[in-house]
């Protein structure tokens, strides 16, 4: 089977957000996500990239990788920015609040540098805990 992972870089800057959450609203739609899902995501996957922008180097792109499994139509999607202090966001804010009741599961690490957080959004909505 051929691979599905689309890849979208664009400038470290919020007038560019638009193309992620467009992308983001296409592969849902490849999955045949519900349009109430699909909006759910698309605001995780900006809220994920607004988290980043705040510590992003003035240089640095951001880089959304979407990647379908293979054996459902489970969405896991990385986005990643070189940042200046190369630490995860805090999990204590309202904005990590929101980003982790949007989507199944959210995990930030940090690599040489640069910031990525992982998301894993399934087509139906998570169960609130």
């Amino acid at each position: 089977m051929p691979d599905r992972t689309v890849e979208l870089r664009i400038p470290a800057s919020s007038a560019y957000l638009v193309l992620a959450r467009t992308a983001t609203a296409a592969m849902c739609a490849r999955l045949e996500f519900s349009v109430d899902r699909l909006d759910d995501v698309r605001l995780a996957v900006a809220e994920a990239a607004a988290l980043l922008l705040g510590d992003a180097r003035s240089d640095a792109d951001l880089r959304f990788t979407f990647r379908p499994r293979e054996d459902s139509a489970t969405l896991d999607i990385t986005i990643e920015a070189a940042t200046v202090h190369s630490q995860v966001p805090p999990h204590d804010t309202f904005a990590w609040t929101v980003l982790t009741a949007l989507v199944d599961s959210v995990a930030a690490v940090v690599d040489d540098g640069s910031v990525r957080i992982h998301l894993s959004v399934s087509p139906t909505e998570p169960v609130p805990v």
